[in-house]
């Protein structure tokens, strides 16, 4: 696994973040991401599910999100699974000393709930941390 502190191989300078790409995190769950000024749309391609089948047969759903402006610029993303549980991430993108891009970002899972008193399962918190997949054609 790789920290946030640690030096890449990358050794370019940025100036600023660039959200546009594809970002993998630490479980191998990839995003594909487009910012058009403080629009962001792309694709969500999971590794891991709550319940199998949970995220659907293909694993993947549309993000729909904002970003904001300036050299390392705050984002808030959401996807839809096919089952009809939703998922929201929100963060902020870091440039690292060797110009290695992340996103560091926390999220929230809520799974269908079959009635109230199944409430109280239904939403999952954690953090992932998104590092730009560069070699990704």
């Amino acid at each position: 696994m790789v920290s946030a502190n640690e030096s890449s191989t990358l050794h370019m300078k940025v100036s600023f973040c660039n959200i546009t790409g594809v970002w993998r995190n630490e479980l191998g769950s990839t995003i594909r991401l487009k910012a058009e000024g403080s629009e962001v749309r792309g694709v969500y391609q999971t590794a891991v599910e709550s319940t199998h089948g949970a995220a659907g047969l293909h694993r993947t759903a549309h993000i729909i999100g904002i970003a904001g402006n300036g050299t390392q610029p705050t984002i808030s993303f959401s996807v839809l699974w096919e089952k009809g549980s939703c998922s929201a991430w929100v963060g902020q993108c870091f440039i690292l000393r060797d110009g290695a891009q992340v996103l560091k970002t926390f999220w929230m899972l809520r799974s269908v709930a079959d009635n109230l008193a199944g409430d109280w399962g239904s939403t999952r918190l954690g953090e992932d941390l998104f590092f730009q997949d560069l070699n990704f054609k």
